[in-house]
């Protein structure tokens, strides 16, 4: 019985509460923008958190450790949030995109959703190799020049490839 005492004062309180209200139309709507996000989703957000973590890293190697780079002003939370602060709603409308995209009746909706975010995963894997190879691990080397070569091979074919392969042309 407390329970459900509990549940009809919660929900009382949400539906007299404008920012309950807000808070929900809000996330309705990223749901809706989103949809089910799936796999390439979770794997760009994932990618993006290593190349910041990376960058720390880099520069903890390079200026005598994490501390001292802190204190010395090599990381700053300023300085690292300066890109991610158009980074991240950049990738996240992108995000909204290729999510959207497939929603369209055309065969190649789903290529063109990956090839979105096959673009962004290489960009950040590249990056990230860049963020090591500066920390002192040149076997990231080999990598960076794969990433760099597949990123420029997804944006040349643009989807071209598997577009041609069954004779129709894609609308998008």
């Amino acid at each position: 019985m407390h329970v459900l005492i509990t549940f009809g004062e919660m929900l009382t309180n949400a539906l007299m509460n404008p920012l309950a209200w807000l808070g929900g139309i809000f996330m309705a709507t990223l749901a809706y923008l989103i949809g089910d996000p799936g796999a390439a989703f979770y794997a760009l957000w994932i990618a993006v958190a290593c190349d910041l973590i990376s960058r720390l890293i880099t520069e903890s190697v390079n200026h005598g450790g994490f501390i001292l780079a802190i204190k010395e002003g090599h990381i700053q939370s300023d300085k690292a949030l300066s890109g991610a602060r158009l980074k991240i709603p950049a990738y996240f409308i992108m995000c909204i995109f290729a999510a959207q995209i497939t929603r369209f009746p055309y065969e190649y909706a789903y290529v063109a959703s990956s090839v979105i975010y096959g673009i962004f995963f290489f960009v950040e894997l590249e990056s990230v190799c860049e963020n090591f190879i500066e920390a002192g691990v040149e076997e990231f080397s080999w990598l960076k020049r794969f990433s760099k070569r597949k990123l420029e091979q997804i944006v040349e074919d643009g989807g071209e490839a598997s577009a041609g392969d069954s004779g129709n042309q894609s609308p998008i």
